[in-house]
């Protein structure tokens, strides 16, 4: 559990605080304050503050494995952030729904909140919720083995990050990079982020991460055969997880028991401390631990003569990959079908765009009004798009009297910014009468020369769209052409 900054209202991440420190005695009690908390707020209609209660409990139980039980409530909050305009707190909601189907194995719904949290935090300004939703997305390419992918996406959560003072944090970070890095074979570069994740865990009291690192320094120890150093540590990972009630934590630390039994030639005592593991596994729906268990199992139950006994964990460890596999599917097809080319095979967006590009010098030539209609239609029909409004400075467009905030977000952003819900941008109520403020979009700063000239609109048809990392680089792409055909 960490405190929020900034927490809404005034007071509230002092009160949050206060709280945090009794959580590390009386959890129990904590979770009573914090559920009165969030329901006065919300019932005296300070949704803010009602949200950033229920987020602060989230943080509380979800290492305990009761995540699951705040489901229906978070997603509640997350419709009324959005109907109250509360971008930072909305960010945080989706930040902790991608964490409850990260935990049950449904990746493709985590990576779409995670992304939904960092396009909200970004433009929000909000550090907290960016980094935590980097690390999240850097957490879905590493279930899917794509470790290199992974560990940049943490770095670039790292540099977000540095020189800010956030132990909660720092450790949660060091010790993803260092699972990274273990993966990659740099054992080295691993124990220093684990101990790095160790220290500030220890820091800021954070027993979960304080027990996490304990168990990544023994699976290290056991990769270097240091088995001295691997029953220690994963002793400490243990006792931390059972003392502090962390079921997750402690299902992975017995995995890496059984390692070190079978290494001992205490095959009974490796049985014994893997099926805990896929009990606590089950416990808390947390399906890719339940897999590894189950195979795990069928292993050492095979090796054991128990053919039958083996036969059936290996169909359940399957069963459940094929679920996970199931839910990683892409959930949202394409808006339509792309165009075809002269063989008709059809044109991505990527392809359409690189044609785009190569009419660069004669929309540059062509009457300004003729190209910027082209360029619009081109646009829409690449992304899948409602319509395209492109604002310029001065009367008629965006201005520093009706604007100022908004003209300030663009200054100080410099980068598309992607809405994927309008009631949530920060500046809605400045934007509001303007066309295509009800709808998601991309909005990107247009330049002339070094100065702000206006903003490029890329605006769905609908009030919610979930844009990728993609469509905003085709959006920057574009905002180029824009920047040519509007000298």
């Amino acid at each position: 559990m960490f405190t929020l900054q900034p927490a809404e209202p005034e007071g509230l991440a002092e009160l949050l605080s206060r709280i945090a420190r009794v959580a590390q005695r009386h959890p129990a009690l904590a979770d009573r304050l914090l559920a009165a908390l969030s329901q006065q707020a919300f019932a005296a209609g300070e949704t803010a503050a009602g949200v950033d209660a229920l987020y602060a409990r989230f943080g509380l139980l979800e290492p305990r494995g009761r995540a699951l039980e705040l489901l229906p409530a978070l997603e509640q909050a997350g419709a009324l952030a959005a109907a109250g305009h509360f971008p930072v707190q909305a960010a945080r909601v989706c930040e902790a729904l991608g964490r409850i189907a990260y935990q049950q194995g449904e990746y493709q719904l985590a990576g779409e909140q995670w992304s939904r949290a960092l396009d909200l935090a970004e433009v929000s300004g909000n550090l907290q919720a960016d980094v935590a939703a980097r690390i999240g997305l850097g957490q879905i390419h590493y279930a899917q083995a794509d470790w290199a992918r992974g560990l940049r996406q943490m770095r670039d959560a790292g540099e977000q990050l540095a020189g800010v003072d956030d132990s909660y944090l720092a450790a949660k970070l060091a010790l993803n990079i260092g699972v990274g890095s273990f993966e990659l074979g740099d054992l080295p570069a691993a124990e220093r982020h684990f101990s790095h994740g160790l220290a500030a865990a220890r820091r800021g009291a954070h027993h979960v991460f304080e027990a996490e690192a304990h168990w990544h320094l023994a699976r290290a120890a056991l990769a270097r055969q240091r088995m001295d150093w691997a029953v220690a540590d994963c002793r400490l990972a243990l006792d931390i997880a059972v003392r502090q009630g962390y079921p997750w934590l402690e299902a992975a630390a017995s995995r890496t028991w059984t390692e070190i039994a079978l290494a001992r030639g205490d095959n009974a005592g490796a049985v014994r401390s893997t099926r805990h593991g896929l009990a606590l596994a089950q416990r808390i729906q947390a399906r890719a631990q339940a897999r590894q268990a189950h195979l795990q199992l069928a292993e050492l139950l095979q090796a054991q003569g128990d053919a039958a006994g083996a036969l059936d964990h290996l169909w359940q460890h399957l069963a459940l990959q094929s679920e996970i596999v199931r839910l990683s599917l892409p959930a949202r097809a394409t808006l339509a079908a792309p165009p075809a080319d002269e063989g008709g095979a059809p044109l991505t967006p990527e392809e359409q765009l690189v044609q785009l590009c190569g009419q660069r010098q004669r929309l540059a030539g062509a009457p300004p009004l003729e190209a910027l209609a082209e360029l619009k239609s081109a646009a829409a029909r690449i992304l899948g798009l409602g319509s395209v409004m492109r604002w310029q400075l001065g009367p008629g467009g965006l201005n520093a009297d009706a604007h100022p905030r908004y003209l300030s977000l663009l200054n100080r952003h410099g980068a598309p910014l992607a809405l994927p819900d309008a009631a949530l941008h920060p500046c809605h109520a400045e934007l509001a009468g303007l066309p295509g403020a009800a709808e998601a979009r991309i909005e990107v700063p247009l330049y002339a020369g070094t100065e702000l000239s206006g903003a490029l609109w890329l605006i769905d048809a609908r009030a919610t769209r979930p844009w990728t990392r993609q469509e905003l680089l085709i959006a920057s792409q574009l905002s180029l052409l824009f920047e040519i055909v509007g000298r």
